[in-house]
């Protein structure tokens, strides 16, 4: 009977915990967010540059190579990235915010990012 108010006070203790606090081995979401979004455009660069007959093994390494450019750019390892985005997948609240902002992020620049090329003719050497 003494050890049902203790098992009370342990849960009143683990539901009142801060669930939004981020643990020091974690990328803090803002910083996961530009992590993401590299990685989104350097897979997006990979599919739209490398040839279509190249063969799968290439494509990932090539793949490879641009994600570990993200995460040196970053100051990041794999390991740390995987450990942090798995947390996040297991935080749904989490998880959706960084989605939210990369859906933002997307519908803020979509212009930018569609709007075709300007292509400057070359001015020909008798026009001067």
């Amino acid at each position: 009977m003494k050890r049902l108010p203790v098992f009370f006070i342990m849960i009143l203790f683990a539901a009142c915990s801060n669930r939004s606090s981020v643990p020091g081995d974690i990328i803090p979401m803002d910083s996961m967010t530009l992590i993401m979004k590299d990685i989104i455009i350097a897979n997006e660069y990979s599919l739209a540059s490398f040839p279509k007959d190249s063969t799968k093994k290439d494509k990932i390494l090539a793949n490879q190579q641009l994600l570990d450019g993200v995460f040196k750019i970053h100051h990041v390892t794999r390991e740390i990235f995987e450990n942090s985005y798995q947390f996040y997948e297991s935080r749904p609240d989490m998880n959706k915010t960084i989605f939210d902002s990369l859906s933002a992020y997307a519908n803020r620049h979509k212009t930018e990012l569609y709007r075709p090329l300007k292509i400057q003719k070359p001015v020909s050497p008798a026009a001067k």
